[in-house]
């Protein structure tokens, strides 16, 4: 809403709404993950909710890195060709897109967790021990696509972003942050919370297509992927900074936020306030009575 009235519309608002509701999504399958890793990896909640759960985990990773490649092109179209790109950067072709992101998602998830991601044996959701062939290589195109891909596609975007800005002198720090804070907040998403899970998972079943003790491996390899695995869940937090640098409303609230965590700043604020109203009654007291009359 804030975005929409701030005239950061458009494509980058579609983009932005559809990350929105993948962040949702996963937001609400969370406390049964948590519940999951409490109970010491048992699934006690039947086969259909563990396939749909796990279906919403991988629809949404995969969406969002969808999404917010489409943000960094959109971005990038924007800036390198902006008078070329306005026929394509339209929101009824973003909406287009979302559609087609979505549909592409789900259809490429479902072939590859049926014809099911539930253990009823030792009660384990998305979790198969020892993995299957045919698991193995739906996970290794997963890195090629979901993330490999994606990162040759933003690292082209943000090169040619920073070339455009570097020969574009005339424009402003503000618009300049704003474009290189997006592009910082679509990097470390990349890096810290998915890249280590695909690096890893992309590491473990290439090995475990090849390796003849398979059991071993899993062990020496769990807690770290486990790890990796967890730090995907970072994506709903790391989001909602695209609004702060598209949307000036939430960065006067962050800027408020945070000269309230300052108390010296606070104390500043308040000396300058004060001497303010010394100065303004000093004024009246000592200036004629019109002035005074006015003032009050």
């Amino acid at each position: 809403y804030h975005l929409g009235r701030s005239g950061g519309g458009g494509c980058q608002l579609v983009f932005i709404l559809n990350l929105l509701l993948s962040d949702l999504l996963q937001l609400l399958t969370l406390p049964l993950w948590i519940l999951y890793l409490q109970g010491s990896h048992r699934w006690p909640y039947g086969r259909l909710t563990c396939e749909l759960v796990g279906y919403v985990f991988y629809v949404n990773v995969y969406a969002s890195v969808m999404f917010l490649c489409l943000i960094a092109l959109d971005r990038c179209l924007a800036i390198v060709y902006p008078l070329s790109s306005r026929r394509v950067r339209r929101v009824r072709v973003a909406a287009v897109l979302g559609v087609a992101v979505w549909i592409l998602t789900f259809l490429f998830c479902l072939s590859g967790l049926l014809p099911s991601v539930f253990d009823s044996d030792r009660l384990l959701c998305l979790e198969k021990y020892p993995v299957s062939p045919r698991y193995a290589h739906f996970k290794i195109i997963t890195v090629v696509l979901g993330f490999l891909l994606p990162c040759a596609i933003l690292g082209y975007t943000s090169v040619h972003i920073g070339v455009t800005l570097h020969r574009s002198p005339t424009l402003s720090n503000h618009e300049r942050n704003k474009i290189v804070g997006i592009l910082m907040v679509i990097t470390f998403n990349f890096i810290v919370v998915f890249g280590p899970y695909h690096l890893v998972g992309g590491y473990r079943f290439v090995s475990l297509l090849g390796t003849e003790e398979p059991c071993g491996f899993e062990q020496s390899i769990f807690l770290v992927y486990r790890l990796c695995y967890g730090l995907t869940s970072l994506n709903t937090l790391l989001d909602p900074l695209f609004y702060i640098f598209l949307c000036p409303d939430a960065r006067l609230e962050l800027q408020r936020s945070l000269s309230c965590l300052r108390p010296g700043q606070n104390n500043n604020h308040k000396n300058i306030g004060m001497s303010t109203m010394s100065h303004l009654d000093s004024r009246r007291l000592n200036g004629p009575r019109h002035n005074t009359l006015v003032a009050i």
